[in-house]
């Protein structure tokens, strides 16, 4: 459990969201949760985290940064029941990102010249902050940078942001309403992920960890069958 679960510092903003696929019925079971969360660090500085847990396959995402005037820092973590992939980069302002990666059978070094902090351009938005139009953005999936467009319009009483890509392919769309995060899609026609009370986000993660409590339970109770061990 991380210090954020316990006791989030004064000024952190928090919000939950379930991961839906395209079409999507009301009733049925989300993709994933995710939670958002932005504020100050402990070092003086400001950070932005976002944790999605798919609740199919098991896998955690983890993709923190933090800013200072002095220096800048992402963590990127794929948490899965059998390995995963951490990615740690860091950077002096204005200067571009040195760091590794684990998850392989060795560690892998990156030296990039660039890259604004993808959470912190939403961030941003979500602040009612005014993006160039173009801009070279990390990636941390990637471990590479890449030049995105990016456009905020209004939309009735919602802001959306997007980023595309040079070839026009989306990367991202937020939509905002007032402070509040609204709504993320990734890709055209990927999940989008939609914005719930905390009560509901505790909720459905409550009841998947009951589920899944539940099916280990039963393939050990399997395992220890005698008739099963004589098959």
């Amino acid at each position: 459990m991380r210090s954020l679960d316990l006791e989030p510092p004064p000024g952190t903003w928090v919000q939950h969201f379930r991961l839906e696929r395209a079409g999507a019925r009301a009733d049925e079971a989300p993709l994933g949760l995710l939670r958002y969360v932005a504020g100050p660090d402990a070092e003086g500085g400001e950070r932005v985290e976002v944790e999605l847990q798919y609740l199919v396959d098991g896998m955690t995402l983890i993709h923190i940064e933090q800013a200072s005037p002095e220096r800048r820092r992402v963590v990127f973590r794929e948490v899965r029941a059998r390995g995963g992939r951490t990615l740690f980069l860091e950077g002096h302002s204005g200067v571009g990102w040195s760091g590794y990666e684990l998850g392989g059978p060795e560690v892998v070094r990156h030296e990039l010249a660039g890259g604004e902090l993808p959470l912190f351009l939403i961030e941003a938005v979500r602040r009612g902050s005014a993006l160039p139009e173009e801009m070279a953005v990390l990636d941390p999936l990637a471990a590479t940078d890449e030049l995105l467009k990016l456009a905020t319009r209004s939309n009735g009483e919602e802001r959306v942001f997007e980023a595309r890509r040079a070839d026009g392919s989306l990367r991202w769309r937020v939509s905002a309403r007032g402070a509040e995060l609204v709504e993320w899609r990734f890709q055209e026609r990927g999940p989008a992920a939609r914005a719930i009370p905390s009560e509901e986000y505790r909720e459905l993660r409550e009841q998947h960890e009951l589920a899944m409590s539940a099916v280990r339970e039963a393939a050990a109770a399997k395992m220890r069958d005698p008739a099963t061990l004589l098959r």
